[in-house]
């Protein structure tokens, strides 16, 4: 029996970012399997860079004492890395070198802070979320798709509108949990009705039933329409490959909430697009 993406990138050795990209986030992890060797390497680091960018925005214990400024100061940090400042760090290097050799734009790299500090701020209403959603969760695929050397505009709008997809349907997929984690990536107008805000999100305060589920509909048909921007026209492969997170995205809107691990449905979903686009 073939041996599954996963084994067999383990079995080659591959960057030590990897391991970081696996564990954070094994759906990228898996959908950047499908890209070439050089461009998959660097997906492996932009993961990981992702993977740091989120952890700046959760955390509810470090929130009590210093609010937001916490994660915003994590986030100053990271922009100055990609402007060039020399601080340490074991995936800093790596994203200076992609940046130095031209295969990821900074703008993109910024884009993908912008957004979460967006989320950190307060996504006031549906626009804010939908700029932040595209800037975060499809400006990473934006990256890996400029690292495996798409450049035409028009495919990586497409790849854009497939992450922000994919991020739509984790939340679907993951909300509570996610709330739970110190995070609040719903916009505010969603939650003032019921008397919430992202402040009382993030400090604790549970989130009604009702209101997840209303929540999980708008979050659902807000990440189809990112479906439908993407289009269905076969893309070529390099930006076919970074845009695979859309079809997981598509199985999570058609699941609901579902905390369970990725199944072997999922996987062959993601290896049939990718064979047959």
């Amino acid at each position: 029996m073939t041996a599954p993406p996963e084994r067999r990138a383990a079995a080659a050795g591959v960057s030590p970012d990897a391991p970081i990209a696996r564990r954070a986030d094994p759906d990228r992890f898996l959908c950047a399997l499908f890209l070439p060797a050089a461009a998959r390497e660097a997906a492996f680091t932009l993961l990981a860079f992702n993977h740091e960018t989120v952890r700046a925005l959760g955390g509810m214990q470090s929130r009590a004492v210093a609010g937001s400024m916490a994660g915003l100061i994590r986030l100053q940090w990271w922009r100055e890395i990609i402007e060039g400042a020399p601080h340490p760090h074991e995936i800093a290097d790596p994203i200076r070198a992609l940046i130095a050799q031209g295969r990821v734009k900074p703008e993109t790299l910024l884009g993908i802070l912008d957004a979460r500090e967006a989320e950190l701020d307060g996504l006031a209403d549906w626009p804010a979320w939908r700029t932040a959603m595209r800037g975060g969760a499809g400006g990473i695929q934006v990256a890996i798709a400029q690292a495996a050397g798409v450049t035409d505009p028009d495919l990586l709008k497409a790849v854009e509108s497939h992450g922000a997809a994919y991020g739509a349907g984790g939340l679907v997929r993951h909300l509570e949990l996610v709330l739970a984690s110190g995070r609040c990536p719903v916009p505010d107008s969603a939650l003032a009705e019921s008397g919430l805000s992202g402040d009382t999100i993030r400090d604790g305060a549970p989130l009604p039933p009702d209101i997840a589920r209303a929540l999980r509909a708008d979050l659902r048909r807000e990440g189809q329409a990112f479906l439908a921007e993407a289009g269905r026209r076969r893309l070529p492969r390099q930006a076919r490959a970074a845009a695979l997170p859309g079809v997981l995205a598509r199985r999570d809107f058609a699941r609901g909430a579902d905390p369970a691990p990725r199944g072997l449905g999922d996987r062959l979903a993601v290896m049939a697009a990718m064979a047959f686009g």
